[in-house]
């Protein structure tokens, strides 16, 4: 028996050829969005890493100055400055 002729279909040979190269390339898709999720994450840390750093230089340099006059100076309220270096890295 020719198990291909049980088969009860109105498929030509193009549509079939058609839904088997759709098949093949769902993986790739797959793939192609979890690097695209990877890159994101990526860039997330990268940027993180970035703020955690300049945030901590603000601390260590917020500990050398007169935070109060340096906040007077450039017109911002009292605490901003502190505010900023010791706000989580993952806060923009």
């Amino acid at each position: 028996m020719n198990t291909h002729s049980s088969f009860n279909t109105s498929l030509t040979d193009s549509q079939l050829n058609a839904a088997c190269d759709a098949l093949r390339a769902c993986p790739d898709r797959q793939i192609e969005r979890q690097m695209k999720m990877q890159r994101t994450l990526v860039a997330i840390l990268r940027q993180w890493w970035q703020r955690a750093r300049q945030r901590a230089a603000l601390r260590r340099q917020l500990m050398e100055m007169d935070v109060a006059l340096i906040e007077k100076d450039i017109g911002v309220p009292a605490g901003t400055l502190g505010e900023e270096a010791y706000k989580p890295f993952w806060k923009y």
